[in-house]
């Protein structure tokens, strides 16, 4: 293919460089402009990237424990769901949607706040979407009747979204590369074990008090992170900074108007969703994954506490198998970029597909996991046989989770962020459904069939890492928004 020129997009338009006139004018034209208008360049001691280490720890931690906060509401509602049903006299499935409709919610935010972030900047947007997820889960707490506890779910998903999907950006924005595996590893700690603590801490509130205090809990909490965000966590996005100090030295920073932000973020993640096998593969992959997951916080109630009638706080505790399994995965951060290190080497350069290897043999961990939780399920097993089973899913979830995320943004680059957006929205839906059919499933079918279903799924889709791995480069090789990825660099580099 043709190198030098970048093939133009047709669905959206990349942002012109902030220190560059519009790229329709000739080299001429640009150095003459250029000449004309003062450059304007943020200090070395205003980056993020060289702020103390105290600022940026402090920083680091108000943006994980941001993260935790709504990853653990996200999961905190399948506690409540027996109160619900009893307090509105409604069926348990319908109590089961303020799962869903907080999923469901969770989907839909990225594709407004996505653009605002990058007008705004993060700080900004962190601020008004965590303060109304504070206001809309008070709101939970005190909701008269089932329709309007769903609304208020479905709002603190939307405004709770943001905060999850810009976290990883900011700490990108604070540290560089070759520092961030500390960082992204807490990050991902509390994005994972989020959602397994909350059963366990929703068990033992069920137990002992009322289930508007799960939301009660859930508003203490946000209030207190909100608080630090506040006094602790700084602009980090280094675009806004730049615009902020170009304003003050009389200089109006070039943009995207909103309708063409809105035009990228609302219809090139579908796009890409449909039009590329790569991401559609690994975004059914990972939206599975994490169905089971959310179908685990129902199942995991049915099998017990009515197979072994365990009390719910203690019942709780069964999710603390999942949990290890996930921090052990997270702790083995550091092993996975050395071998991917390795397999750069091996490949001959940076290729995405020396993000797969570990994944090939970690995949095959979820099949393992949910025939072994569902033939170990019945009471005349030991209890702690079948908990066990939770420590190969919480490996393989997290290890799946980062290796998919990091293998589609090696991939397609400055795309990169409308790819996870098509992936993130997907398993929005698969986590908001799955809870849905989670008890019925698990009572008509019973434990071990039900569970042997899901693992024959999963195991369907355990070679997906070797085929990607085998035949990525030949997909990449087809694929526009890849080959457009190249171009652009290319292009970027030449003009260094």
């Amino acid at each position: 293919m043709r190198r030098g020129t970048p093939t133009p997009d047709p669905e959206a338009l990349i942002p012109p460089g902030l220190d560059e006139p519009p790229p329709e004018k000739t080299k001429p034209q640009r150095a003459c402009l250029q000449s004309e208008i003062p450059q304007v360049k943020l200090d070395p001691s205003e980056m993020p990237y060289n702020w103390a280490v105290r600022k940026k720890w402090s920083a680091t931690l108000v943006v994980v424990s941001m993260t935790a906060t709504i990853t653990f509401a996200s999961s905190i509602h399948t506690s409540t769901i027996g109160g619900v049903s009893r307090t509105f006299g409604c069926s348990k499935t319908v109590a089961t949607l303020g799962v869903t409709t907080f999923l469901l919610g969770f989907a839909t935010g990225p594709l407004l706040f996505a653009p605002l972030s990058e007008v705004w900047g993060r700080r900004l947007v962190f601020r008004i979407t965590l303060g109304l997820f504070f206001c809309f889960n008070l709101g939970c707490a005190l909701a008269p009747s089932i329709a309007g506890l769903l609304v208020l779910r479905f709002l603190c998903g939307f405004f709770g979204s943001p905060t999850v999907t810009n976290s990883g950006g900011s700490l990108a924005d604070i540290w560089p590369q070759s520092q961030r595996s500390v960082p992204f590893a807490l990050f991902t700690t509390g994005s994972s074990l989020g959602p397994v603590i909350a059963p366990v801490v929703g068990g033992f509130i069920s137990q002992y008090l009322t289930w508007r205090w799960h939301y009660w809990v859930v508003t203490i909490i946000s209030g207190i992170v909100y608080t630090a965000m506040i006094f602790l966590l700084p602009e980090t996005y280094v675009t806004v900074l730049l615009e902020r100090k170009k304003r003050k030295a009389g200089i109006e920073p070039i943009r995207l108007s909103f309708k063409e932000q809105y035009a990228t973020n609302l219809t090139r993640p579908w796009l890409m969703l449909f039009t590329e096998p790569i991401l559609f593969t690994l975004g059914l992959y990972s939206a599975f994954v994490w169905g089971i997951l959310y179908l685990d916080f129902t199942a995991y109630p049915v099998v017990f506490r009515q197979s072994r009638n365990w009390s719910e706080g203690i019942a709780g505790l069964s999710f603390l198998g999942i949990g290890v399994g996930m921090a052990i995965a997270t702790a083995s951060s550091p092993w996975i970029n050395n071998l991917h290190g390795a397999y750069v080497k091996k490949l001959g350069g940076p290729k995405p597909e020396a993000r797969l290897p570990h994944l090939i043999i970690i995949a095959w961990l979820i099949p393992i996991a949910l025939f072994w939780f569902g033939w170990t399920a019945s009471p005349a097993t030991h209890w702690a046989i079948c908990i066990a089973a939770g420590i190969p899913f919480g490996i393989g979830f997290v290890a799946l989770f980062l290796g998919t995320n990091a293998y589609i943004t090696d991939c397609y680059g400055r795309f990169s962020a409308s790819a996870l957006a098509a992936n993130a929205v997907m398993r929005s839906l698969f986590s908001a459904g799955f809870p849905l059919f989670a008890r019925q499933m698990y009572v008509k079918m019973g434990t071990p069939w039900a569970t042997s279903t899901l693992g024959f799924i999963a195991l369907a889709m355990a070679p997906v890492p070797w085929l990607l791995y085998t035949y990525g480069p030949w997909l990449r090789a087809r694929s526009k928004y890849h080959l457009w990825t190249v171009e652009l660099e290319s292009a970027s580099e030449g003009n260094v």
